[in-house]
Parts: C-alpha cells; sequence; structure tokens
C-alpha cells in the first residue's frame, strides 16, 4: 500500500499517488462528512499514514540514517551526502536538505491520521459498531502520537496541528507549542489508544499497534521525561501481561534481524511494514522504500548482501565491544565474500572498517528486485528487550536496583547463549554458548547501576536508531564527543540536541522562529 505524500504544514495540501497492497483505491477527499461511512473508512486513511511513514524521507531512511550518523556509534563512510555529512560532524543548518524532508513528511503523516481521527469522530455508527470506531481512532491516535514523538525529540517546540479542518488563515500563522504541551498531547493520544486498542495486533500484523505497543511507547515517553514512576508502571505492565501480549524475548539475537522470521517475531511490539508498501521499480520489478540496508551494506560485497557503504561504525564501536559478546558478532559484518574470496574488513574494498550487519545480512528478497538495493526487512522500532531496559532504567531511579538488575541480566543471558547465524560462504555459522556478557552480581550502586544500563541499551539497541535519543535525553553529548568518547567530533556543541526548524517553513511563517544557535 503506498500513498506518496509531499506536504507543507502551512498549506496541508495533500497529493496522494500510486497504490498499495492494503488499499485498493486512491483516497483524495480528507473532509469527513466527504468519506468516511465507517470504521473501516477510517482504517483506509489510517493505512495511508503508515504508507507514508514508510517513505524514503521518513521511515524508509532519511529519519533512520540521520539518527544513526547524529550518534556516537556510526560515521560516514563512502560517497555522504551533504545532509549526511552534516549530520556526522555536526555543521547541519537550517537548510539542511533531510531536515526539511523529515519535517515535511512527519507532517504528512499527522496530518492523515488528523483526517482518520477527525473522521472517526464524527462518524455516526450503530451502538454495536461502537467498539469499531473508538479502535478506529485510538489506531489513528497512536500513529499521530508516534509520529510527534519523534519529531518533538528533534525540534523541541513545534506546531502542534491536532485536527484536518484548520483553515490555511490559521495554518499560516500558528505558533509553535512548547515542548511540554505537545509531550501532554502525545501522552493523550497513546492513554486513549491503550484504553480502545485490542490486546491482540490486529491482523496479527506487529506493523499496527495494540494495547501492548501504546503501553510500551507511553514508558519510553515518560523515561524521556523523566517521570520514573510513570515509565516504570507502564513497562511493568507490558511485562505482566507478556503473556496475554504475546510478547517474549526471542532465545536467538540473531532472529531479530532475519526476513523470513519477521512475520513470527513475539519481540517485536511495533514494526514499520515495507513489505507491503510497493511501487514499480522499472523491468517489471516491484520495489519499496527500505533502504537502510544498503546505506549500511559494504560497498563492493558479493550480491546480495553488497551496500553503499555510506554509513558505518565507527572503529572504536567495534574495538571496544566484548568480542565473546553473541551481540558483536550479529551486528557486524568483520568479514564478507568478495568476489569468491572471504575477506576481513582490513581489504573490504572501500572502506577497510566492519560494516553494519542487523539490516543487510537478511534482507529477503524485494518481490523481484535484488536484495542490496531495498530488502523486505520491516524494522522493529520497538522490541520488548526495550521494555526491560525502560523497566530497569526506571527502577532504579526509584531505588529499585536489586529489581532492575534482573531485566539487564535476562539480555544478558540470551546473548551468552549464542546462536546459529547461519551466513553461508562468508564465515559465519553457530556460536556456542559464551561467558560474555556477564550477570551484574550483586545490587550496584544507583550511580553505577545508570551507567550500566544505558551502556547495555547502547549494546543491546545498537544501530537500530535510539543511541541519539538517549544521548539527548541523559546529556550524554560532551561525554560521548568529546575526545575521550567513542566517536570523537569537536564540531559538538549542546544546542545541536534541537535540529534547526527548516529555513522553508521559517520562510513561509516567520511566528515559527527559530532554535537557539542556528
Amino acid at each position: 500500500m503506498k500513498k506518496i505524500i509531499k506536504i507543507s504544514i502551512l498549506s496541508l495540501v495533500i497529493v496522494f499517488a500510486g497504490c498499495t497492497d492494503l488499499v485498493e483505491e486512491p483516497v483524495g477527499v480528507l473532509a469527513p462528512e466527504g468519506f468516511y461511512k465507517s470504521p473501516a473508512d477510517i482504517q483506509i486513511m489510517t493505512n495511508g499514514a503508515y504508507g507514508t511513514m514508510a517513505s524514503s524521507n521518513f521511515m524508509g531512511s532519511g529519519l533512520p540514517i540521520t539518527l544513526q550518523l547524529l550518534s556516537d556509534m556510526a560515521d560516514v563512510g563512502i560517497n555522504g551526502n551533504s545532509s549526511q555529512n552534516a549530520f556526522n560532524d555536526f555543521s547541519y543548518t537550517s537548510l539542511t536538505p533531510y531536515i526539511e524532508n523529515i519535517w515535511q513528511v512527519g507532517y504528512a503523516v499527522i496530518a492523515i491520521a488528523n483526517s482518520a481521527i477527525d473522521g472517526a469522530q464524527s462518524l455516526q455508527v450503530v451502538p454495536e459498531e461502537e467498539d469499531a470506531r473508538s479502535r478506529a481512532e485510538a489506531e489513528a491516535r497512536f500513529v499521530r502520537a508516534f509520529t510527534y514523538y519523534h519529531l518533538v525529540r528533534l525540534f523541541g517546540a513545534l506546531p502542534y496541528i491536532g485536527s484536518s479542518q484548520l483553515s490555511g488563515e490559521s495554518l499560516a500563522t500558528i505558533d509553535r507549542m512548547p515542548a511540554a504541551q505537545v509531550y501532554d498531547k502525545i501522552i493523550a493520544d497513546l492513554e486513549y489508544a491503550s484504553a480502545n486498542l485490542t490486546v491482540e495486533h490486529p491482523l496479527g500484523l506487529r506493523s499496527r499497534p495494540s494495547q501492548g505497543t501504546a503501553r510500551s511507547v507511553l514508558s519510553s515517553v515518560y523515561l524521556t521525561l523523566g517521570n520514573w514512576q510513570a515509565a516504570y508502571d507502564n513497562a511493568k505492565w507490558v511485562i505482566d501481561n507478556a503473556g496475554a501480549l504475546d510478547y517474549a524475548l526471542e532465545s536467538d539475537y540473531q532472529d531479530l534481524f532475519r526476513q523470513e522470521l519477521q512475520d513470527n517475531m513475539r519481540e517485536y511490539i511495533f514494526t514499520v511494514d515495507f513489505t507491503f508498501n510497493v511501487r514499480s521499480g522499472g523491468n517489471g520489478t516491484l520495489e519499496n522504500d527500505n533502504k537502510v540496508g544498503p546505506y549500511n551494506g559494504v560497498s563492493g560485497g558479493a550480491k546480495p548482501y553488497r551496500g553503499w557503504g555510506m554509513v558505518v561504525p565507527h572503529q572504536n564501536v567495534y574495538d571496544t565491544w566484548d568480542a565473546n559478546d553473541y551481540r558483536r558478532k550479529v551486528s557486524f559484518d568483520d568479514s564478507l565474500m568478495v568476489g569468491d574470496d572471504i575477506v576481513p574488513y582490513t581489504s573490504f574494498p572501500k572502506t577497510q572498517r566492519p560494516h553494519i550487519a542487523k539490516w543487510t545480512r537478511f534482507p529477503g528478497e524485494t518481490k523481484g528486485k535484488t536484495a542490496g538495493w531495498r530488502s523486505d526487512l520491516d524494522y522493529p522500532y520497538f522490541r520488548y528487550a526495550e521494555v526491560l531496559l525502560i523497566a530497569a532504567e526506571a527502577a532504579n531511579e526509584l531505588g529499585n536496583t536489586a529489581e532492575a538488575v534482573g531485566y539487564v541480566n535476562q539480555l544478558r543471558a540470551r546473548a551468552r547463549a549464542g546462536g546459529n547465524i547461519n551466513f553461508d560462504g562468508n564465515g559465519y555459522g553457530s556460536y556456542p554458548p559464551s561467558a560474555s556478557p556477564a550477570d551484574i552480581v550483586g545490587v550496584p550502586s544507583q550511580s553505577a547501576f545508570r551507567d550500566m544500563v544505558l551502556e547495555e541499551r547502547r549494546i543491546e539497541l545498537s544501530f537500530e536508531f535510539k543511541r541519539w535519543y538517549d544521548i539527548v535525553r541523559r546529556d550524554l553529548g560532551g561525554q560521548a564527543f568529546g575526545p575521550g568518547g567513542l566517536e570523537p567530533q569537536p564540531g559538538f556543541e549542546s544546542n545541536k540536541y534541537l535540529l534547526p526548524i527548516p529555513q522553508s517553513e521559517v520562510d513561509l511563517n516567520p511566528n515559527l522562529g527559530q532554535n537557539p544557535g542556528y
């Protein structure tokens, strides 16, 4: 299912083009009274929001590549474009193209979600359809909240658009809402979603939210805000109800990043669906907008595992990672088939560093398109492992460090168990259980465990687009990018925690102002 949308939030002129697997008819009517006749119509519009979310300029590559490069885990490899270079060395400005793309497509997703929400609220249904109506509204509100949650962490104070019925004049002069109030709106949407979504993921699709998804994202929002009790309460609710929600840690860490297994991953809490978001790629092929794998992959490698080598780990990330931790073996390609030979990373053709393997090793085959260009691997943007880490961090801040240790040790036990990478022809195979990483023994001090859990997040969620947000919320920039950090970057300054408002938007509406330092 595909809708390609170009938008300025000041005009909200939406152009729907193409088609998708989930929506057979393109939809161009946004007025609730003109289109929405049943809860099924609400879902059609929400599906359009998912399709736009999965576009190249947002979840397909623009946002995740930006988050990888902003963090202390990845560098520009070869042929980086101007935006990628700017994010890597903190030289971005209000004119950096990726920033405008993220802003505009994010608001495009929100505009579609708003239309679905307004439609759901205006829909007159018989009593037996009320649950379906409220579920449809809840799903659209989750999408809106999830999108605003990314935008507020990137830009801070934002224009909050909560309706599809605002006039052009209102949008042309709208002010930014303080970040704290945006978070209040996000929380309200997620609370509504958690109260009205089902325990099961609709149709069994982890790309559509359940009660557990809403609660998991709520726990993350509260963690970002430093509301430790609310973060703990929501994460603990998910943990206590994991059986009913069908959530659990997978036994093999590598399986989390195998396309052929993704439809049955109990650890997935929310994914972005690229598999059904396809279009013509020319010559009779179909393709999607999932391009993180190619950006991360080894340039010059053998098909189907080759890539562009444009985003690579900093060497310090690999060198300081315990070599006996199975998660390092899953996260990196440090040898690869090039031509007919297996070569170490020191002999890679273009960039002689280990490369990111999570999104490249088992990408699936994109409906007629050779893997290594696009892939069918749907990104898990929220895993049950992260819920355990949120519970651990929040419990420690509440003084329950002994409980917190148990959550982290569950992840370390999984990593010690090893697994089977089965990457034939490339020197990989089965990895037996290891002594590393060892359990945390005893009860550390609150301060010591705080460092431990942030480090565990860095390792467990490596290259999964989380690290930058952790650096910002914990004010780790000076440490991460200073002389002793993983990725020393002299261009880092604390004002870089927020991206600039795109200059094109400020030109259209001077009321938006600009973030400090830009």
